[in-house]
């Protein structure tokens, strides 16, 4: 009777083993080969997946993203108040532990790449745009509760709340201790905490 390949279960151990690689080595890790071994493969069972170095890296971002994205769904869980919301959703993207400052790192190399690979640049482009879309529908959600201002443009406030958040985490990754965890916080708390006083006024 042929084996029955379960290939969700694939796809996760194949997330997993390019996480491993990226994260342990950088970008010029992640080939077919690496990528295989590490999760314990031959090369010809994982171009079943993948026809090219182009695609597993598409597939290493998109592994980057959900990681991030699937944090957000579980933290969400947790609270209904909507500035505590898009705080949540905008803490993931902050270097501010081990795992964060790992997938910060090969987050912007991804997009370093981006520049001369068109797949790679559209699914940076997805992966903003879902971001974006998450924490202006929130911010939206949130001035229909009278939480914040309604002059306020939720799309645009949303892009500017993500570039932030980028700007810390880059800066975190170069310069750890002048920008910590807790400056980190701090700052993104500062942001979120004028969107309150500008709806209570």
């Amino acid at each position: 009777m042929p084996k029955i390949v379960d290939h969700a279960e694939r796809r996760a151990a194949l997330a997993a083993a390019v996480w491993e690689v990226a994260s342990r080595d950088g970008l010029d890790a992640v080939t077919m080969r690496r990528v295989a071994a590490a999760a314990g493969w031959s090369t010809g069972a994982l171009a079943h997946y993948f026809d090219d170095k182009e695609e597993l890296l598409v597939f290493a971002f998109e592994t980057v993203a959900d990681r991030v994205g699937r944090r957000i769904v579980k933290a969400a869980e947790h609270t209904r108040d909507p500035l505590e919301l898009i705080r949540v959703q905008l803490v993931e993207g902050l270097a501010i532990d081990s795992e964060r400052r790992a997938e910060v790192r090969v987050w912007f190399a991804f997009l370093g790449l981006a520049e001369t690979r068109p797949q790679l640049a559209k699914a940076g482009r997805d992966a903003y745009r879902v971001w974006r879309d998450r924490v202006a529908k929130t911010l939206t959600s949130a001035q229909r509760q009278g939480v914040v201002d309604d002059s306020i443009d939720a799309e645009r406030e949303a892009a500017a709340l993500i570039a932030l958040v980028d700007g810390l985490a880059i800066q975190a990754t170069f310069d750890p201790r002048a920008v910590s965890a807790e400056r980190q916080l701090e700052i993104l708390d500062d942001r979120l905490a004028r969107l309150a006083i500008a709806s209570a006024r």
